[in-house]
This record gives structure tokens, sequence and C-alpha cells, in this order.
């Protein structure tokens, strides 16, 4: 009986043990999974992280040359405009002396 006792002691040890090791086994895969999962997170949020900054900068590049071109469209329309005020104006000028030319004129 004490026999009986010592291989039953002998065989509930033994399948401790192969449960032991066949968990232990089976939590290294998952801790290892779990390790993998995370470095991948990380490469997918550095990745993102680059491409999103990518975009931000292609974004800023994109709104500082429609910045330029407008400014350059309102200087270069400002130049008309002056140009086109300052012609009036020589016009203005060369209208009232030749009035007050012939003003002079008729009155000699």
């Amino acid at each position: 009986m004490i026999i009986g006792l010592f291989w039953g002691l002998a065989f509930g040890a033994l399948v401790a043990l192969l449960v032991y090791w066949l968990m232990r086994q089976r939590l290294e895969r998952l801790l290892s999974a779990l390790q993998n999962n995370q470095r991948r997170s990380q490469q997918l949020e550095s990745e993102h992280e680059i491409r999103l900054r990518a975009a931000t900068d292609q974004l800023q590049a994109d709104y500082e040359r429609q910045l330029a071109e407008k400014i350059e469209f309102y200087q270069d329309h400002q130049i008309q405009q002056v140009e086109m005020m300052e012609q009036e104006f020589k016009t203005r000028v060369s209208v009232l002396e030749h009035a007050f030319e012939r003003e002079l004129e008729m009155q000699m």
C-alpha cells in the first residue's frame, strides 16, 4: 500500500511537473508574442509619426509657397495701381499745364 501511495505521489509529481513545464512554455510564447507586438506597435507609431511630420512639413511648405505667390500677386497689383495712378496724375498735370498755357496765351 505504501508502494502504491509512493507511485501515486511520484506520478502526481510527474504530471504536475509536465503541466508546469507546458504552462511555462505557453507563458514564454505569450510573452514573446507580447514583446513582438509591443516592438511592432512602437515601430508603427514611429513610422506614423514620420509620415505625419512629413505631411505637416509638406503642408507648411505648400502654405508658405501659396502665401508667397499671393504676396507677389498683390505687390505686382499694387505696383500696377501706383503706375496707373502716376500716369493718370501726369496726364492731369499735362492737361492742366496746357490749359494754363492757353489761358496765358489768350490773356496776352
